[in-house]
């Protein structure tokens, strides 16, 4: 088969899996089980040898990941600007594939064994992520995708900063 060939029927069936799917837009906002109050850089009003555990509750809330000793705590927000998903059937079976533009932010507070806060760490990241699901009646069925670009769940904070592990 000639390369002229490979292309038009590569082409031709990629038209017709994206005509044959039904496009769902993702609209823009906070994952569900994202908190919101995590801004777009480290809160001025905590600062290092100032500000105590209770003063960072207060302003925060209940932190979203605690280590064992309560040495530092963590906060997290997943955002996503949108994307675009596409579902697609065939036969008696069905699957989505999708992507979309996620905000990653992270602020970890780290204290000293009276509770004042020692330090501030702050991470924000960018990232395209992509996912695919088969949609059919098995429970065991499970999707594949791309791993977020920055881990709002923090397991990898006590390796990355040489801290002590998290509360499970």
């Amino acid at each position: 088969m000639s390369s002229h060939a490979y292309w038009s029927i590569a082409g031709a069936g990629s038209a017709a899996l994206l005509l044959a799917g039904c496009p769902i837009p993702i609209p823009p906002g906070y994952d569900r089980d994202s908190r919101e109050n995590v801004a777009a850089t480290a809160p001025v009003a905590i600062k290092a040898g100032e500000t105590t555990r209770e003063d960072v509750l207060m302003l925060l809330g209940e932190p979203d990941v605690v280590a064992i000793d309560e040495s530092w705590i963590a906060y997290a927000s997943t955002y996503t600007s949108g994307g675009l998903a596409v579902l697609v059937a065939a036969g008696s079976g069905a699957g989505v594939v999708g992507t979309a533009n996620m905000r990653y932010r992270r602020l970890i507070i780290e204290f000293d064994p009276l509770g004042a806060t020692t330090a501030l760490v702050f991470e924000s990241k960018r990232c395209f992520e992509y996912g695919a699901v088969a949609l059919n009646n098995n429970p065991n069925s499970q999707g594949i995708g791309s791993k977020p670009c920055l881990d709002a769940q923090g397991r990898d904070i006590p390796s990355k900063l040489h801290l002590p592990a998290m509360r499970e």
